[in-house]
This record gives structure tokens, C-alpha cells and sequence, in this order.
């Protein structure tokens, strides 16, 4: 049995999936997904002893994603460049900057999350992607990136300084860091927090989704004083 046979045995046990072609930047990825998401979301919102915030939020493919894709896929390849993804869930950011040429280690908390993201790497032959178990609360953690870059990571209000602070230690000198939310998420209290150690520059994006025009804000961030400037 085949790695890819594996995981995919292993996430159908708990799971019903689909693989479903999923296009972005002229590029067609296949990406194994929760089929009948939204009737997974409010089956586990019948039960007693679910709370919201514990919620599979990692399955879901955010419209801000799509949009930080496109955007890692725009920027150069780097010689000897490694690229961190943040709280990827499934891996579609990870997996697509990989395609493009980029090195990058693609990081969740979420066990789950982890495995379908492995899966994905390698239903894409994605070979410059790894998938990494990194816990943000890891002081121990000495490998610094050139480049971190998360979709929807700042949707936990409680998490705020210890996110900080992770990129703060997982930051190379003179490093990116790349972030893309729904704009009318406001999380004020993340930026307080943000600008004790770095500097940004936001800019609003529109796209449509389901036939609805959304906007998405794309963050580019470094050390107050440090080197580094925002991609293209």
C-alpha cells in the first residue's frame, strides 16, 4: 500500500471525502476536502458538547486563500528561500506556492488538519512542500523562515500574543510576513499587539464568490526597522 493510500484509508474511516479540482492562477490542483461541509457543520452543532471554537474550521477552503495563493504565486523564486504557512488547514496555500517553485513548510496544530494536508501534497506531487505538526506555544522552536504566510489566523482574539510572539521568533531577519483576511473581520486588538515588534501595509482586494462580491485584505509585515519589502 502506497503512503497516499494510507493516509487516504486512514481519513475515510472518520470521514466521508471528495477530491474536488480546485483552479487557481492558471493552475489546477486537486484538493481532498469533508464532502457536504456545511451538513457536517451543523450535524456537529446538534450535538450537547461542541463548542463553536471547536468547530473543523480547518476544512474549510477560505475565499482569502485563494486570494494569498495567487498572490505567493506572483512572487519570485528565491534560491534557498523556505517559505512557513500558518495555520494552513488542508494545504491549499502551501501546496500551490509549492507548484509555483517555492520551498515550503506547511504548518498546522490540527491533527486532522495535518493529515488531509498531507494527503493533498502528495495527490499533487507537491515535492517541495513538507507538512509540520508546530505548535505556536513551542519556545523552543530555533528555525527561523524567510517568508510566513497565513489565511484566517487571527480569527482567536485569545491567541493574539502568543501569534505574535511565534512570528516574532519564527521571523528571519529581515523576513516577510504575508497575511490575508476578510476585510470586515475587524481584529483591532491583533494589530495593537502586531506593531509592539513590526510595521504593515494592508491592501483591500475584491472578489466574488458565489456569485458575491467579497473583500479581502492582504497584509504584508516586517520588523519595525528591519529589512525586507512587500512582494508585488
Amino acid at each position: 500500500m502506497s503512503e497516499l493510500d494510507r493516509l487516504m484509508s486512514e481519513i475515510q474511516e472518520k470521514y466521508e471525502i471528495e477530491i474536488e479540482p480546485l483552479t487557481i492562477g492558471g493552475k489546477t490542483l486537486k484538493i481532498a476536502q469533508l464532502k457536504n461541509l456545511e451538513e457536517h457543520f451543523v450535524s456537529l452543532l446538534n450535538t450537547e458538547d461542541i463548542e463553536v471554537k471547536d468547530l473543523p474550521f480547518w476544512a474549510k477552503i477560505w475565499d482569502a486563500s485563494f486570494l494569498l495563493a495567487y498572490f505567493m504565486g506572483r512572487q519570485p523564486v528565491a534560491l534557498g528561500q523556505r517559505i512557513l504557512e500558518i495555520g494552513a488547514g488542508i494545504g491549499v496555500v502551501g501546496i500551490y506556492a509549492a507548484l509555483c517553485g517555492h520551498r515550503v513548510v506547511i504548518s498546522d496544530i490540527n491533527e486532522e488538519a495535518l493529515l488531509f494536508a498531507r494527503v493533498n501534497v502528495l495527490l499533487n506531487n507537491a515535492t517541495q512542500a513538507e507538512v509540520r505538526k508546530i505548535d505556536w506555544n513551542d519556545t523552543a522552536l530555533q528555525e527561523q523562515f524567510d517568508v510566513i504566510i497565513g489565511s484566517e489566523v487571527v480569527y482567536d482574539r485569545e491567541c493574539y500574543p502568543l501569534l505574535v510572539n511565534f512570528l516574532n521568533r519564527a521571523l528571519s531577519p529581515g523576513g516577510m510576513i504575508f497575511l490575508a483576511k476578510h476585510y470586515e473581520m475587524d481584529a483591532p486588538k491583533f494589530f495593537s499587539e502586531l506593531t509592539k515588534h513590526f510595521e504593515f501595509k494592508e491592501k483591500v482586494q475584491k472578489t466574488r464568490s458565489d456569485g458575491e462580491e467579497q473583500k479581502i485584505a492582504l497584509y504584508a509585515i516586517r520588523r519595525k526597522g528591519g529589512g525586507g519589502a512587500p512582494g508585488k
